[in-house]
């Protein structure tokens, strides 16, 4: 009879503890999402940071993306142009930092809530920050509840989000706010200096496609231990939501550090682009250039 009990409260014990490793692990839950809303420079940092993305163009610094017209360094100062070692030509942009005060997020795994406003900016509630760079990458806090897909258990509670928009060379690029779009060129090795001046002061997002990261903290329980099913959107909002999953830099990309935004920012999961094939023009003469680096300062 005592060895019946202790074999039945052994078991107990052990159910118990594969319950609290489970419910104390942190869950990534990885889906898509629809960012909108305005974009500022931030208070604290309202300048560039020291990323660079140098795009590759033709001779004249034009940028074509899908055979469309959308940066010509000509506008500007055809000094923004330089040629590499192998005869590339090239205009290099630094990085901007963004705060958004009116900033909303959908998505199939997030319900009954919004960005937590974090007040950084002036005092003003901001509701995501983030860098444009190859594209823009965004992050704030969502109170309200998430579900995992891929058990259908709902978590309620404020989650630390992460989304990211098309790269500038995607072929959904332009429901991005870009490099282009913020005048961020610059050549330090034209005579005379041409250094990133800041000349956007807002930038309005509409309908932005993220592959979006939502961190379920570790600790927190279901608020149900029977599944909620997920409806997902009839048509996804990116192109290949799987072909560039966020995650944070290898080994090999050299990307430089982000700006700090008083505090607000940190680890920056910026990474090595890919190399987008895009649906170009038949016009041979018509260069698209898929191609950037996020180069070291």
């Amino acid at each position: 009879m005592l060895s019946k009990f202790w074999v039945t409260f052994s078991l107990a014990i052990a159910a118990l503890s594969c319950h609290s490793t489970i419910a104390s692990a942190q869950i990534t839950i990885r889906s898509t999402g629809v960012v909108t809303g305005t974009v500022v420079p931030p208070s604290q940092n309202p300048n560039f940071n020291q990323g660079t993305t140098r795009v590759t163009t033709d001779s004249q610094g034009r940028y074509f993306r899908n055979g469309q017209l959308v940066y010509s360094a000509q506008d500007f100062d055809p000094n923004l142009v330089q040629v590499d070692s192998q005869g590339r030509y090239f205009v290099d942009f630094r990085g901007i930092p963004i705060v958004s005060t009116d900033g909303t997020l959908t998505s199939p795994v997030l319900s009954n809530g919004q960005l937590q406003p974090i007040r950084r900016n002036h005092n003003a509630p901001t509701r995501f920050h983030g860098t444009i760079q190859d594209e823009l990458v965004v992050r704030g806090r969502y109170e309200g509840i998430a579900t995992d897909p891929n058990t259908g258990l709902q978590y309620q509670g404020v989650f630390d989000i992460t989304g990211q928009g098309p790269r500038y060379s995607d072929r959904n690029g332009g429901t991005s706010p870009t490099v282009f779009d913020f005048r961020s060129h610059y050549n330090f090795s034209a005579n005379p200096q041409i250094p990133p001046r800041p000349t956007v002061s807002s930038f309005q997002i509409t309908a932005m496609p993220v592959q979006l990261r939502v961190i379920i903290p570790a600790g927190l329980a279901p608020l149900s231990t029977t599944p909620t099913p997920i409806t997902n959107p009839t048509s996804n909002p990116i192109s290949n939501p799987t072909s560039n999953p966020i995650s944070t830099p290898s080994a090999s990309s050299t990307i430089d550090s982000a700006p700090s935004f008083g505090g607000m920012l940190s680890n920056n999961p910026l990474q090595d682009v890919s190399r987008v094939i895009l649906e170009g023009s038949k016009n041979s003469d018509v260069q698209i250039g898929p191609r950037s680096r996020i180069l070291l300062r």
